[in-house]
């Protein structure tokens, strides 16, 4: 994943696996890669983390992720390590892998949902294959853990379930960003099962009845012609912002919105939440899958098949600042369940079972 996402949950959470795991004196974490654009490892003495590998790297995704496989299968042929833990289910190492084996299983919405993905035959395939191999797996939600069991019933006694965990960034918020007074924040993907155009056209009317409210979307890449088309057919065209903000413009992007909705069909955790939590943000969000096992009572929640009952939920918490402030104040608490340290914990007390 080091090689494929320059932002993205799954780098993050490994990258902080690692971080947090050579915290401890007595273990030590390394990160297969020889070059990476990722945000998340930016500060590492990779080996070509420096002017030559950005000469001969630099905006080619399938020559990183051939490398870093190259690089990566020659650590695990060595053998000097005593667990493995692969960012995701290319199968490539099994066959050179000795060691006990862990992995993570962040969601099974290709297993929910294949018709929604072009290469969910051979995602699926490869997923089965690690799961198969594995020694233990990490399930990163209570829900998560079920999915995996209604697939995979066989591997159920060897899934714990370690929640993700969030860091409080010691960034300032970054507010060079020219935006209105008034919006509703939207992070990240918007395509399939995000839900994003069925959420646009449900608060479609509150947008139109108060042209000083706007639509936030940050991440998730400028709008497609189908997402501005949904915009100019419910007439709010003009109210919809879309912005790819650093995480210092996110911070800020948090704190200052009037709330942050989270309309998916489909999460197996959910990080959106607790980045929201962590910057004070009111949140209103599906209550389906894990999401309301992460938000707990620091939601208001809607069902995300409905357009009514997501408008009346926005609308709820848009027009109501006493109740606003009970949700950021509930945010915060609630954060207090899932630190990283608490996540890093668990993480080790999983590999510690199979060595």
């Amino acid at each position: 994943m080091f090689s494929l996402q320059k932002y993205g949950g799954i780098s993050r959470y490994f990258a902080g696996l690692n971080k947090g795991i050579n915290a401890h004196h007595a273990y030590t974490s390394k990160i297969a890669v020889l070059y990476s654009e990722n945000e998340y490892l930016k500060d590492l003495p990779l080996v070509f983390n420096n002017l030559i590998g950005r000469k001969l790297f630099l905006g080619k995704p399938e020559l990183i992720y051939k490398w870093n496989k190259k690089f990566s299968k020659r650590y695990i042929e060595l053998g000097k390590y005593d667990i493995l833990h692969p960012t995701y289910f290319d199968p490539y190492f099994i066959r050179y892998n000795k060691k006990p084996l862990v992995i993570t299983v962040h969601d099974m919405i290709y297993e929910q949902q294949p018709e929604l993905f072009p290469d969910s035959p051979l995602i699926i395939k490869h997923k089965r294959e690690v799961i198969e191999k594995a020694d233990a797996i990490i399930a990163i939600s209570e829900y998560t853990k079920q999915e995996i069991i209604r697939f995979y019933p066989q591997v159920e006694s060897l899934i714990s379930v370690v929640h993700h965990g969030y860091t409080l960034s010691t960034t300032s918020a970054q507010a060079d960003l020219a935006l209105p007074a008034k919006y509703i924040l939207f992070v990240g993907e918007r395509w399939h099962y995000k839900n994003f155009s069925g959420f646009v056209t449900s608060i479609s009317s509150l947008l139109q009845l108060d042209p000083t409210l706007n639509l936030v979307c940050a991440g998730g890449g400028k709008y497609s012609e189908e997402e501005s088309k949904v915009f100019s057919d419910v007439g709010i065209a003009d109210q919809c912002i879309q912005l790819n903000a650093t995480d210092a413009q996110l911070k800020y992007l948090y704190s200052n919105a009037r709330l942050f909705v989270f309309p998916s069909l489909h999460e197996g955790f959910g990080l959106p939440l607790l980045e929201a939590f962590a910057n004070e943000c009111p949140v209103v969000c599906s209550n389906n899958t894990a999401l309301p096992e992460v938000a707990g009572d620091a939601a208001v929640y809607f069902d995300p098949l409905s357009a009514e009952s997501m408008k009346a939920a926005v609308e709820l918490v848009l027009n109501n600042t006493q109740l606003q402030e009970e949700l950021k104040i509930k945010g915060r608490q609630r954060l207090t369940l899932f630190t990283f340290d608490e996540c890093v914990q668990n993480t080790l007390k999983v590999y510690q079972s199979v060595l």
